[in-house]
């Protein structure tokens, strides 16, 4: 488990990541709007972010001493879930790798993606279907934030979260998932700033938060696990 002070220091990063989109937002929109464009800056950072923590909690999977003694298949199934959703996040983030190795969009894929590209959110019917990608991403970043977190304090939660071995996000990181959350919306829906696209500025900052958010998470989780997991 890190020290108190460091717990300070990440609390702090998570923080400042926040604040300093916030400032560069307000002082230069359109700068960087012009980084948050298909295949920019931020968008990269983003796929990193979220390719960094599929890794990370693969590796906890596999070597955390908390799993290997746990006596249920819940424990690896957890972290393992984690990595997968990071995974996913990652790759739909870079439409799978189609604009890095030049993969021409399916037909089948082009009649039914709104952005013509091999990625699963953007289709339709899918996104219909789940009401909307961005209320499933705020679901995911308020929850894993600030729900999850807070039910891990009640008696109820500990006693599932001790029993599953479910991974719970530690409160040095939830200022930064919290705040991506709080970041998206006020751009995007509350105080869009004139003449700049908020599919980009908003969003797609909004994304690179939670996806150095996921990392920080996973990496966590690999080097301090008894900070991460409840249970044994």
């Amino acid at each position: 488990m890190p020290s108190r002070a460091a717990n300070l220091v990440l609390y702090t990063v998570s923080t400042l990541i926040v604040v300093v989109m916030v400032v560069w937002m307000q002082a230069d929109p359109r700068g960087l709007d012009a980084m948050s464009h298909e295949d920019g800056w931020i968008e990269n950072i983003t796929a990193i972010g979220f390719g960094i923590g599929a890794i990370a909690f693969g590796l906890a999977a596999w070597r955390t001493p908390y799993l290997r003694k746990a006596t249920t298949s819940w424990a690896l199934l957890m972290t393992i879930g984690w990595a997968l959703i990071s995974f996913v996040c990652m790759g739909e983030e870079i439409s799978w790798g189609q604009r890095i190795f030049h993969i021409a969009t399916p037909k089948i894929m082009q009649e039914h993606n709104t952005q013509d590209e091999i990625n699963i959110h953007d289709i339709a019917a899918v996104n219909n279907f789940m009401g909307g990608t961005y209320r499933w991403l705020s679901i995911y970043m308020v929850l894993g934030g600030l729900g999850i977190p807070l039910l891990a304090r009640t008696k109820i939660g500990k006693t599932v979260f001790r029993r599953t071995y479910f991974p719970v996000l530690p409160w040095c990181y939830s200022a930064l998932w919290v705040g991506a959350y709080l970041y998206g919306k006020y751009y995007t829906a509350w105080h869009p700033i004139p003449n700049i696209g908020p599919i980009d500025a908003g969003s797609e900052v909004r994304e690179m938060m939670i996806g150095l958010g996921s990392a920080f998470f996973a990496i966590h989780t690999l080097l301090w696990p008894s900070d991460v997991y409840i249970g044994p």
